[in-house]
């Protein structure tokens, strides 16, 4: 009967724990939520609109990335060109003072997530 409680409670805690790691990583939203914080530039209407939809093609690249079955080596690589094209597309969006203030902005949004996926500390 011991033997029986043993392997049950083994079984519960190893679910348990799969249960718990799954909730720590960021869902896009969150990634969204941080890239799409940017109200203290005083961007136009048209500007803040080109920004939110080049924020969502580029949190669906960062995810396509991230979740991939490539060795971590491979996606810090692809991370760091996907970063190097965006300041590009963001700086033609942005122009260059503002993609500094736009830069400065999400990474302090960006820090509490870069603990739950270590990954993202790669994409700005």
């Amino acid at each position: 009967m011991k033997k029986y409680t043993f392997i049950l409670a083994l079984i519960f805690s190893v679910c348990l724990g799969n249960i718990a790691m799954a909730q720590e990583g960021v869902s896009k939203g969150e990634l969204l939520k941080a890239l799409n914080n940017v109200d203290e530039l005083g961007l136009s209407k048209e500007k803040s609109s080109e920004l939110k939809n080049f924020n969502k093609g580029f949190a669906d690249d960062v995810f396509s990335i991230t979740d991939s079955d490539k060795s971590n080596d491979k996606k810090i690589l692809e991370l760091k060109n996907l970063r190097d094209k965006g300041s590009k597309d963001l700086k033609n969006i942005l122009g260059e003072d503002s993609f500094k203030s736009f830069k400065k902005s999400v990474k302090k949004e960006l820090k509490p997530l870069k603990r739950k996926t270590k990954l993202f500390k790669f994409i700005l």
